[in-house]
């Protein structure tokens, strides 16, 4: 995806406020404090309106509700029209003082989504993770299942570090109210939980009228994620 980084900054990247989290220890150096996220889905008033998926954008933010990072997506408007869920998309996350730390890049995928088709090139989801930009520290692969959405976690040397398996069925929409989303963490063993994501209720017309979602993370697998990045 051609572009450039230091437009899309400029034209995108909104400043933190004097109330989200500022603490000298800011940046990529934070996660080494933490052992929890909550990530919400900001709501977008012209997507409500339109129907139309517009650009995400996410706070990222500590157990005490400090936010501590901003997620922008970068992707085209016809990809988020007529691709939805398998278009390509670059995920910018930024720290509390506007500085790029991380990069999330997806290519296009003509049939992803399928967990039966998981392990097909053509069609698995596959996500590269860099940080700084350019440098990449770790990719997340779908594998093939025959019913749940089985996902591996490797680092830039594509060894296995982490794999993450979906719920049976995945309770979207604005009656999902009881229903959990648990994305389970499992060490390279695949038996060992270390941890677990989860999709939260977000509240009836935001479940029904867009695409916000908000999604817990907790355990052991922060950890991981800390190794990687300071290797």
């Amino acid at each position: 995806m051609e572009r450039n980084n230091e437009a899309y900054i400029a034209h995108n990247v909104p400043l933190f406020s004097s109330t989200t989290f500022n603490n000298a220890n800011s940046g990529i150096e934070y996660l080494k404090t933490i052992d929890s996220l909550v990530v919400k889905h900001m709501f977008s008033c012209m997507e409500a309106w339109t129907g139309i998926a517009m650009q995400a954008k996410y706070g990222i933010f500590n157990e005490k509700g400090e936010q501590i990072f901003l997620a922008l997506e970068e992707s085209s408007c016809c990809q988020r029209v007529w691709c939805t869920n398998t278009r390509a998309f670059v995920l910018h996350i930024f720290d509390n003082n506007n500085q790029e730390l991380i990069q999330i890049r997806r290519e296009f995928t003509c049939c992803s989504g399928c967990c039966w088709c998981g392990s097909c090139p053509s069609c698995m989801q596959e996500v590269v993770v860099e940080s700084p930009p350019g440098n990449v520290i770790g990719i997340i692969k779908q594998e093939g299942s025959s019913w749940r959405m089985n996902y591996v976690i490797k680092d830039a040397r594509e060894q296995p570090i982490l794999n993450i398996i979906g719920p049976c069925c995945i309770c979207d929409g604005p009656y999902s109210c009881c229903c959990e989303n648990k994305f389970t963490l499992f060490g390279s063993d695949r038996t060992t939980e270390i941890g677990a994501i989860y999709k939260k209720y977000s509240g009836f017309c935001k479940e029904a009228f867009t695409s916000c979602d908000v999604f817990s993370m907790h355990g052991e697998y922060i950890d991981v994620y800390k190794n990687i990045l300071y290797e």
